[in-house]
């Protein structure tokens, strides 16, 4: 059993020219996050300006691209919960001295950074990541899959991120089920969601302290139609249709088959569609305790209001200041 109140949190800086600062003692708030959506783990936190020894600042000692790690213990030594380089800087005078740093693990990059690159039919999605990550020089780390083979790929300035997100799809649409891209110590982990273990159980009269139950069918879909080749007269067939819940009305997508190297592959992406966005949706929020360990894609139990059962952490927000978290969870599978 972890007692919250004993966790705690070591923040430190890596500048440039190798001195190291331990920032715990004037951290003023510390949060982190990783959101649905998105590759990189953000940390942002504020702290006291102090005058150093040197007589300079401590503003003036945090340089961006300086590499920040921040380490937690909750009852087995110091564990590293994240590290990355400082992205931004905020500085004003106030009458309290403080000043903000923004800091994103190394996934940062392959968000940020546009490139040409083409592959061949028949590689999987495993195989292109690998490629990703080799040509720019980020380690990997666990690369579980997916080993599904894909069409042709062709990218013509897009963000690495967006490459590797949709290769995930296109694996996921061809039946391989979800995966979860994270850095880990600096290295890439491409894997499975909800394999850690121990599985984590919140419950309403003892660790959580909120929850947010929210549903609606804005994004939802009750038809797909799969649309085949054009003619010479740049008509297109319908192929096939295949219908959801049409009794939320039709709230139609396509699908081209050209996009596919068979009918069977556009008929699973179809299919997929239907099973992501054929029901209606439903947004999550569980407010407990800070775990600081506890990741997007991790499996949880929850047994508080109207979620009773496990739950994939779909995204998830540390505040180490008031030792809570925010996790946003979805149905397992």
């Amino acid at each position: 059993m972890i007692d919250v109140a004993k966790i705690s949190y070591s923040l430190i800086l890596l500048r440039p020219d190798g001195l190291k600062l331990d920032l715990q003692p004037v951290t003023r708030s510390l949060t982190w996050e990783e959101n649905d959506g998105e590759l990189a783990v953000r940390l942002e936190a504020e702290l006291q300006n102090i005058q150093m020894p040197d007589g300079k600042w401590l503003h003036q000692l945090i340089p961006l691209g300086g590499q920040v790690f921040l380490y937690a213990d909750w009852g087995s030594g110091q564990q590293e919960i994240f590290r990355g380089t400082v992205f931004a800087w905020d500085y004003r005078i106030d009458p309290l001295g403080h000043f903000s740093i923004a800091a994103y693990d190394q996934l940062i990059y392959l968000m940020k950074s546009k490139d040409d690159r083409f592959y061949k039919a028949g590689q999987t999605a495993k195989a292109i990541i690998q490629d990703i990550a080799k040509a720019w020089g980020i380690p990997l780390g666990t690369v579980q899959g997916p080993d599904t083979s894909l069409a042709k790929q062709v990218f013509r300035g897009d963000t690495l991120g967006d490459m590797i997100y949709s290769v995930l799809d296109q694996a996921k649409k061809r039946g391989a089920g979800k995966w979860i891209v994270r850095s880990r110590q600096g290295k890439i982990d491409v894997i499975k969601p909800g394999q850690n273990s121990p599985v984590y159980l919140f419950t309403a009269d003892t660790n959580v302290e909120s929850i947010e139950d929210r549903q609606d069918i804005k994004d939802l879909v009750t038809r797909v139609k799969i649309i085949g080749a054009e003619d010479s007269e740049c008509k297109a067939p319908v192929v096939a249709t295949l219908n959801g819940r049409t009794e939320f009305g039709t709230l139609q997508e396509v699908v081209y088959q050209r996009q596919f190297d068979t009918p069977a592959a556009a008929k699973s992406a179809a299919e997929d569609i239907l099973k992501e966005r054929g029901q209606p949706r439903r947004m999550r929020k569980v407010t407990a305790p800070d775990l600081p360990f506890l990741r997007k894609g991790d499996k949880v139990k929850v047994e508080a209001g109207t979620l009773m059962g496990y739950y994939i952490v779909s995204s998830v927000t540390h505040d180490a200041t008031n030792r809570i978290m925010v996790m946003e969870v979805e149905d397992v599978g």
